[in-house]
Parts: C-alpha cells; sequence; structure tokens
C-alpha cells in the first residue's frame, strides 16, 4: 500500500473582535492540531474592514496547511474551530465584524465549485488583506484559475486598502 501523500492549503485568517492577536493564535493551534500540520505562517497585518464599517481594523494573517482531509471535511473542521472560537453566524449576506474568520484561499491545484465550497476562494483575487499576507508564505503559487502567480496577482490587484505589518 502506497502512503498517501499530504495536500498543501492555503487558508486566510482573519479577527476585529476581542483580543484580535490570541483569536489568530488559537485558532492556529486548533487548525494545528484538528486539521493538519502548518508549515508556515506569515507575518500579521492590520487593515480596515473591506465592505463595511467597524470600530475596530481587522487583523490578518494566512497560513500553509499540509492535510490529509479532503476540502469538504477541510471546511467542516473550519467550522468547527470558527465555532468553538466564538463565531456567531450572521444571518445576513452582509459582512460584519466577527472573532474569527478562516477561509480556505487554496487546496493544491485543485477548482471546486460546488454549493457548499468554491476554491479558490471567490474573492481572493480582489482583497489585498488575503494577496499581501499570502504572498509572505506563497509568492509564487499558481492560482488555478487565471495561471497567475500570488505576486502576479498582487500586482494586480485593484485594492489600495491600507495594509500595515501589526507590530504588538
Amino acid at each position: 500500500m502506497g502512503i498517501k501523500s499530504k495536500s498543501t492549503v492555503y487558508l486566510s485568517l482573519g479577527s476585529n473582535l476581542g483580543d484580535r492577536v490570541q483569536h489568530l493564535l488559537d485558532a492556529r493551534n486548533e487548525l494545528n492540531a484538528d486539521a493538519g500540520e502548518i508549515a508556515s505562517v506569515s507575518r500579521i497585518f492590520e487593515n480596515p474592514p473591506n465592505g463595511f464599517d467597524a470600530e475596530q481594523d481587522f487583523l490578518n494573517i494566512c497560513l500553509k496547511l499540509n492535510t490529509d482531509l479532503s476540502p469538504l471535511q477541510l471546511l467542516d473542521v473550519i467550522k468547527q474551530i470558527e465555532q468553538r472560537l466564538g463565531r456567531q453566524q450572521n444571518t445576513t449576506n452582509g459582512y460584519s465584524s466577527r472573532c474569527i474568520d478562516i477561509d480556505i484561499i487554496l487546496y493544491e491545484n485543485r477548482v471546486i465549485h460546488s454549493e457548499e465550497l468554491t476554491i479558490p476562494h471567490t474573492h481572493f483575487r480582489k482583497r489585498l488583506f488575503v494577496l499581501k499576507p499570502l504572498s509572505d508564505i506563497a509568492l509564487n503559487e499558481i492560482d488555478p484559475e487565471t495561471l497567475l502567480t500570488i505576486q502576479q496577482l498582487l500586482d494586480n490587484c485593484s485594492d489600495k486598502s491600507t495594509m500595515r505589518i501589526y507590530n504588538q
């Protein structure tokens, strides 16, 4: 029997409620325990909310995860982690503040468009708060839909939000 190789996944994590740094650390630790092995983590970036007003800016990171989980299994684990860490599901389709948000950005070179899951993440190419931390750890990764590198997507991004490296 052959040994199943792990899949490489890139996740985006964000928080703008409560102890933002602690929420990111807790999510990272739970992902490492329940979803796979974290291979690398970006710096923490701080930026204003995108698409809504909030009292506190977001902290965002991206991480590279090596996992045995399928995309849907990973999504289930992420939802469980978000719930354990206190995420309230928004009943509207709008954006709102949250203690933790975890999105699957890339899963290997897979393209999935289903009712439950879209990979690559639908809006990641338009979001500096995803591309900037992602470029820290995956500059030369290829978006399987556009065939552009993360660097090229970052260079082409029309989002001009203020992004700063967060120093505690």
